[in-house]
């Protein structure tokens, strides 16, 4: 029996994803979807038919043509249904909405973000249905910060499309949120709404919130503060809201994410623990079952406390197969239950293919699947703790394997001292969840508790200092410039390379190699064009002007603000293997705001132009950019300074940006305001 008849869930898989995949990039017609759906219910009956009279059954391939086909326009409706419930119906409207808690709130720096549902818009006296997800930001006060899910709210606002990337290689929060059914956001000042009850049908996300939260008060009671909770609550309750940028930063560049992450890992670590205190009754059938019972029971009840987060419904989902298929004496099986788990996954909801923690999950589990044993067998050794230490290693190299397409496309870097990390992390992280289960259990003991929360207080001490100290080993993280199509190569080559140890053919061996030769070339691509490249960049910032030039892989920046400049351009530096900025205050192309670049004349506004300079005729420049916040008297500017194009950045506020915009307009002058388009990027390459 061949892979493909041992998963039958794989070649249902397939199908569902290219729906969804189709559903993305091209729009099919209702006539269509009929039609096949037509063609797959004749091909089923077709099948069913001839099985009766061709008893070698030749024609069996009609039956999965069908199917294939209904899973296939199964994959795309459910798309197109997904698409529906995120189409808000009252969008850039300003009035008074009442809305729904559906998430507890987020707190941020000087805000609660709160994802909620809309229900109703006030049209004059009546209130008249409305529909859609939106996430609204809430000024910090008393009254923000007493919300819970399930609190029905009445505000003020104009509920607006979430802005795509505004920055070359910057981060698509409207994507982001859409993937989750969010069409609209909008900002609350306090006063601008008010408490009107909350929902009294009974809801299991809202209890499981409810109760996370009261765990997480358990937490506090017992002094867990500062970093050691952050990382107590992300990793016990995915509760990822108290992490510091810098913290979160230090676990990525160690490549410890995933530990606080709550996921496979930690689900994986429950069931581990509940089926070995539970081993006991495997002695009978029926001991046997009630086992398997308690084990998917144990394993969703930690979901629940966890908030039913979409990475631990899956994961959860996953082992409660795995518990079921033990149980059925069916171990060999467990490629079907990952793929079993993905396809209910996706038909609950599709767009879930995108996510990038489904991505990865999935990657890893099956890595691991596949390599961890060969790997662990090219190291043979005798002695338990080493056998214990060998197995780590191999299934840290497993994961780091199938995951890596989807971290160098994704985040561009890759941690490598991955191996260390996971030896100082995964014990310390699993010895964490031990004490916080121990800690919920005995927090009604005073002393016993108060011994047990100092244990745990020094463990995720050590685990932190631990993490930061590795981030800071030299060398510690390898930067790439990675794009789709070698993320597709990097795929292809691993599942090629993959099916040669299974099948000891040379074809898929050949044919992997080669993938992987296009990956480097394409590397090698993108640094040629990289040394070749010579181009402006006027980001967009919210603090200080930001402008870059690049030129043949040199990377000048002018910037009054590094770490905001780093924190909005080092991804599109890293995406396009772009140096290390040089940061330019007077050289020999630029001096006193004067830029001479690539044949051009820019001015850089830094100071108030008029009143600063004396000039005896006026200057001609291709580019002026007003930044810095300043706000000369344009008409007087325009005397002294003849541009072929104005640009304005972000710091430039929006009464004065449109001042700008009219003066320009008199006097035929192009205008660009990166505020309202984003960055203005200028390619001198030919």
């Amino acid at each position: 029996m061949n892979f493909l008849q041992r998963t039958p869930f794989f070649r249902l898989l397939l199908p569902l994803v290219t729906g969804i995949v189709v559903f993305r990039y091209f729009h099919l017609e209702p006539w269509l979807l009929v039609v096949l759906v037509f063609l797959s219910f004749t091909f089923v009956l077709n099948a069913y038919f001839i099985r009766s009279v061709d008893k070698q059954y030749h024609f069996r391939w009609l039956f999965g043509v069908g199917i294939g086909l209904f899973l296939f326009v199964l994959g795309y409706w459910l798309s197109v249904q997904k698409q529906k419930e995120a189409v808000f119906t009252d969008l850039n409207r300003k009035g008074i909405f009442r809305i729904e808690m559906v998430a507890s709130p987020a707190e941020k720096a000087k805000s609660y973000q709160c994802k909620v549902k809309i229900l109703e818009m006030l049209d004059g006296q009546t209130w008249k249905p409305s529909h859609g997800k939106a996430i609204v930001y809430l000024q910090k006060d008393s009254l923000s910060e007493a919300l819970l899910y399930g609190d029905i709210l009445m505000v003020e606002a104009e509920f607006q499309s979430p802005t795509g990337p505004v920055n070359p290689g910057g981060f698509d929060y409207a994507a982001y949120l859409a993937r989750q059914g969010i069409a609209a956001n909008a900002y609350l000042p306090s006063g601008a709404w008010q408490k009107a009850g909350s929902v009294s049908s009974f809801s299991v996300r809202r209890l499981a919130s409810a109760f996370r939260a009261r765990l997480l008060n358990i937490y506090k009671s017992f002094g867990i503060a500062g970093d050691e909770y952050a990382v107590l609550a992300a990793l016990t309750l995915g509760y990822t809201d108290a992490l510091q940028p810098d913290l979160r930063a230090s676990y990525s560049a160690s490549g410890a994410m995933h530990i606080l992450s709550v996921s496979g890992l930690h689900v994986g670590i429950v069931y581990v623990v509940i089926a070995f205190l539970l081993a006991f009754m495997d002695k009978s059938a029926k001991t046997k079952v009630l086992k398997t019972v308690l084990v998917v029971l144990f394993l969703w009840a930690y979901a629940f406390i966890t908030g039913l987060s979409p990475s631990v419904e899956r994961a959860s989902l996953m082992f409660s197969l795995v518990a079921i298929g033990t149980a059925l004496n069916r171990r060999s099986q467990i490629y079907n239950t990952v793929f079993m788990s993905a396809f209910v996954m996706l038909i609950v909801n599709p767009d879930f293919l995108y996510d990038v923690g489904f991505q990865l999950s999935y990657a890893a589990v099956l890595s691991i699947v596949f390599f961890q044993q060969p790997f662990s067998q090219l190291l043979p050794v005798s002695h338990k703790a080493l056998r214990w230490l060998r197995d780590l290693f191999a299934v840290s190299v497993a994961a780091q394997l199938g995951t890596l397409p989807f971290t160098l496309y994704y985040f561009h870097q890759f941690p490598n001292y991955f191996l260390l990390t996971n030896v100082v992390a995964i014990p310390l992280s699993t010895l964490v969840i031990y004490l916080a289960i121990v800690l919920l259990v005995v927090a009604f003991i005073p002393y016993v508790a108060a011994a047990v929360a100092f244990l745990l207080k020094w463990s995720l001490w050590l685990l932190n200092f631990l993490i930061v100290g590795i981030e800071h080993l030299p060398y510690s993280i390898s930067e790439f410039t990675f794009d789709f199509r070698q993320m597709a190569l990097l795929l292809g080559a691993i599942a090629l390379i993959s099916v040669y140890f299974y099948t000891k053919k040379f074809v898929p061996l050949f044919a992997g190699l080669c993938m992987l030769l296009m990956v480097a070339l394409l590397s090698l691509q993108t640094k040629y064009n990289t040394l070749h490249d010579v181009k402006m960049i006027v980001y967009s910032g919210q603090k200080s002007s930001h402008i870059n030039f690049i030129d043949h892989g040199v990377n000048y920046v002018i910037s009054g603000d590094s770490a905001e400049l780093f924190s909005i351009a080092n991804g599109f530096w890293k995406m396009k293997n772009i140096g290390k900025p040089v940061f330019v205050k007077e050289n020999s192309w630029y001096a006193d705001g004067f830029a001479f670049f690539a044949g051009k004349r820019i001015l850089v506004l830094n100071d108030d132009f008029v009143k600063n300079k004396t000039l005896t005729s006026p200057i001609a420049v291709d580019y002026l950019i007003i930044g810095n916040k300043m706000k000369p008297k344009m008409k007087l500017l325009l005397e002294n300074v003849h541009p072929a194009k104005v640009i304005v950045d972000n710091t430039i506020s929006d009464w004065y940006t449109e001042h700008v915009r009219l003066t320009c307009a008199e006097n035929n002058i192009p205008f660009y305001t990166v505020a309202g388009k984003g960055a203005y990027v200028l390619n001198f390459t030919p």
